[in-house]
């Protein structure tokens, strides 16, 4: 049995991979990096309350690299910032109309694609996919506090 699990785990890891890869090549399409194509997802989903904490916390980043890529896109016009009224220490990330149109060409064409793959595997299987993924992250959740308590 232990042969078994090992073997399943070394595949889930090769899937795992596989999948950062082809997110990894669809940015590299559009000349970003992975961890900008994640950036420019959630300025893209979030606005117009998106701020750097949020993006931090959403894909779990470190601040340093969230604000070197949004110092990035701001040089190429992509972003403004602005400081926001309920807490003047933080400020919002805007895309601009040029980073605007850009997230749509990126982000459009890689939600259709994800929704064709969708239909694809069909509702069941769906359902099955985001299923087995949330018990998964619920088991290791519950397996690291048994471990460290």
């Amino acid at each position: 049995m232990d042969r078994l699990l090992t073997e399943q785990l070394k595949r889930y890891y090769q899937l795992w991979r596989e999948t950062n890869e082809i997110y990894e090549e669809w940015a590299k399409r559009y000349g970003l990096s992975y961890y900008e194509l994640l950036i420019l997802l959630s300025l893209w989903e979030e606005a117009p309350d998106c701020t750097q904490k949020k993006i931090c916390e959403q894909w779990l980043l470190p601040k340093q690299t969230v604000h070197s890529i949004l110092q990035n896109f701001c040089k190429k016009e992509l972003v403004s910032f602005r400081i926001l009224k309920a807490d003047r220490r933080n400020k919002a990330v805007l895309l601009t109309t040029k980073g605007k149109a850009f997230a749509d060409d990126v982000l459009e064409g890689l939600q259709e694609h994800e929704r064709q793959v969708l239909q694809r595997l069909g509702p069941r299987r769906v359902e099955a996919l985001i299923d087995n993924t949330a018990l998964f992250i619920q088991y290791f959740r519950e397996g690291g506090e048994d471990e460290h308590t």
